[in-house]
């Protein structure tokens, strides 16, 4: 038999090795039940049958040479009266059953004679049968029927389930003491959080017997069960826990499964020290920074891999691996089988034994050059164009330079950040733009700096405060040249399984920014915006994506120039309608902006092949003059359709969207474009 499809069969076989039978009587093999082949009832369907508890083989073709062998059709069917099974769990077992098939299998292999032919049968009878038992049909059999159509054989097995057993219980033994060590029960583990306060250790729980997520015996339910009780051991202080050995019997008369699963959940350990190898570049005050426990925290095993998605997010690194000293666990192993021998085999409760971790690392190319392109309707092609290096200090700090290539903007930026700025959780960051750019609502020169730290408070929660100071030129008829200064706090937390293509979870931010102009133009406002997106799968193919947002400026009038406005249009908010095109305009027809606005966006992303998919979404926005937003005045709304391709940067985004409503009044131009073609690498929202 192929490796492929083992799973289920593999359980039966060592279920059956170790089966103690309650009920009356020996279990009895299909052979034994029937010497005698029934003609099966059912038919063989042909290619457009509607029947989803079939499956029927290709026919084996004759050729010449080969009019005196055997050529045979197959078929696996239910029994009738088996309503009671859903008909696509059916499917499922009949097609593991043909997975593993001789008959499958070998059907391009000619067969000389019936006997031969009848001992792939039996093999597939034996295949099926395992099938039944892997889902909890433990009496269940199979029978089989073999007849001539047109100088064929044709193979008709016939499964009968019989009735389903269910689990009674699966108890849990361990092999060591379950006493915890007394080092254990007064350790206070100090977690990441913006007090850096203390909570106490949480002892795992010596469960008495497995839990199932069904009543039934069922296989593939029973073995994630017994695999994952190991799982919590080895995240509260047992590094080498693990399922030892298992036994099952069943009962025939009650029609139920008892088991028994043994645990060895090894030796108590604290974290110790990082032994670090492989590094030449990076430095290793870095690479040791970033690790996420102190030595002397109980054991868990999802430091070592938090630590290492560290280090790979961090793009130094080719390859990292990590583990415990396995040498140091089995000298302390040895020591403990030792003293139980000189104590004659009582429970004896060590203290846990100091674990160094093993890190080596391979570094990987530190400089790149990268880019972007994008299209739309309103503003044509543009890209951008990225250096980075990656670890240009020693220490992981990142330089990034970008440039955008497009004909009404030219700037250059710079960004600069340091890791484990005074803590491992804190970063510096430091940014500056220089150019011009030109919108239908401004064109204008800037300068721009500002400078911060972004910090991990606690796990999924970031804040970011950055202090910036910039000094704009606009075109001499739209104001005076003036500087500002702002100081912009955002709290984000973000809950999402992927930050490219999410399918599940919501990520969320407020800013809170106080600013001030000075210089020819004096203006002062407090800017206050809330972000939040969620991602709901609708079952395995289907995700539905929402967004809202509302933002304000307290304290703003017309004296905030137009670059510090709110805008909305575009590809990155209201799509169908121009960059920055909703809301007031003024006499020369350019936008004007606002000082609040309102968003929301939601999309319906349908998987239709592993890299493509097809979204039909509905956005919807507007800005407004007054602090508060006015509800009252109707929103512009668009909706569109799009494809996504998945690629390894990301998803590449094709949207065309049209406007819905006019919802301008007297405040827009007269003319609304038709349609928008948006496209971009990366998800709208």
């Amino acid at each position: 038999m192929r490796k492929s499809g083992f799973l289920f069969i593999f359980f039966v076989s060592c279920l059956m090795a170790s089966f103690v039978f309650l009920g009356h009587g020996q279990y009895v093999f299909a052979s034994e039940k029937e010497s005698e082949n029934t003609r099966a009832e059912a038919s063989l369907s042909d290619e457009n049958s509607q029947n989803s508890e079939e499956i029927s083989g290709k026919t084996q073709e004759q050729t010449t040479e080969q009019k005196s062998r055997i050529s045979y059709n197959y078929e696996f069917v239910f029994a009738e009266n088996t309503d009671e099974i859903l008909p696509e769990i059916k499917q499922d077992m009949i097609k593991l059953v043909v997975k593993n098939s001789q008959l499958e299998f070998l059907k391009d292999q000619a067969i000389e004679n019936e006997f031969a032919l009848i001992r792939r049968i039996n093999n597939d009878i034996d295949i099926a049968e395992d099938v039944l038992k892997s889902y909890g049909y433990y009496s269940g059999y199979a029978k089989y029927a073999l007849e001539d159509v047109e100088n064929k054989k044709h193979v008709i097995i016939t499964l009968y389930p019989e009735e389903q057993y269910k689990i009674d219980t699966i108890a849990i033994k361990y092999t060591h003491s379950t006493a915890l060590p007394k080092y254990f029960l007064t350790y206070k583990n100090k977690r990441n959080s913006i007090f850096d306060s203390y909570t106490p250790y949480t002892a795992p729980q010596f469960a008495e017997e497995v839990k199932v997520d069904t009543p039934y015996a069922i296989a593939e339910n029973i073995l994630a069960a017994v695999d994952d009780l190991p799982r919590p051991l080895r995240s509260n202080g047992y590094p080498n826990a693990k399922v030892a050995s298992s036994a099952y019997s069943i009962d025939k008369e009650n029609k139920e499964l008892k088991g028994t699963v043994f645990i060895n959940q090894g030796l108590p350990a604290i974290l110790g020290d990082v032994d670090l190898t492989g590094n030449t570049e990076v430095s290793s005050e870095y690479i040791l920074k970033l690790c996420p426990w102190r030595p002397g925290t109980v054991w868990d095993d999802r430091f070592l891999l938090k630590y290492r998605e560290r280090l790979q997010k961090t793009g130094l690194f080719e390859h990292v691996h990590i583990e415990y000293d396995k040498k140091t666990y089995r000298e302390y192993n040895r020591k403990y089988r030792e003293d139980r021998k000189e104590e004659q085999n009582k429970d004896i409760v060590l203290e846990p034994v100091t674990l160094p971790v093993l890190l080596n690392v391979k570094e990987g190319k530190k400089k790149s050059i990268g880019g972007s392109a994008y299209y739309s309707t309103d503003d044509g092609p543009g890209a951008e164009i990225l250096w980075e290096h990656r670890n240009i200090l020693g220490n992981g700090e990142i330089l990034q330079l970008s440039m955008p290539l497009k004909d009404d903007a030219l700037f250059l930026a710079a960004n600069f950040k340091k890791p484990a700025f005074g803590c491992r959780e804190q970063n510096l960051i430091v940014r500056s733009r220089i150019g011009y750019e030109k919108t239908d609502a401004y064109n204008q020169k800037f300068a721009e700096f500002g400078f911060g730290i972004e910090r991990e408070i606690h796990e999924k929660w970031w804040l970011e405060s950055l202090l910036n100071f910039d000094h704009i030129i606009p075109k001499k008829w739209q104001g005076e040249s003036y500087s500002s200064i702002a100081f912009a706090n955002t709290l984000k937390y973000d809950d999402r399984n992927s930050r490219i293509n999410p399918t599940e979870g919501f990520i969320s931010s407020l800013k809170l920014m106080p600013m001030h102009g000075f210089s020819h133009v004096e203006f002062t406002a407090f800017v206050t915006e809330f972000d939040t997106s969620v991602y709901l799968p609708l079952g395995d193919k289907t995700v539905l994506a929402l967004r809202a947002a509302v933002g304000t400026m307290f304290g703003g009038d017309n004296t905030i120039p137009r670059s510090k406005r709110f805008f909305l249009g575009g590809g990155g908010s209201v799509r169908g309608f121009e960059y920055q095109e909703i809301g007031r305009h003024d006499g020369n027809d350019d936008p004007y902006g606002g000082i609040s606005y309102t968003l929301f966006n939601s999309e319906v992303r349908q998987n239709v092949t592993k890299d493509l998919a097809l979204v039909g979404f509905v956005d919807g926005g507007m800005v407004y003059e007054e602090v508060t937003p006015d509800f009252s005045e109707t929103m512009a709304i668009g909706a569109g359709v799009g494809l996504r391709y998945n690629t390894p940067i990301g998803p590449v985004r094709f949207d065309i969207a049209v406007p819905l409503t006019d919802a301008f009044e007297d405040k827009v131009k007269k003319e609304i474009t038709d349609y928008q073609l948006y496209i971009s690498i990366g998800q709208a929202f």
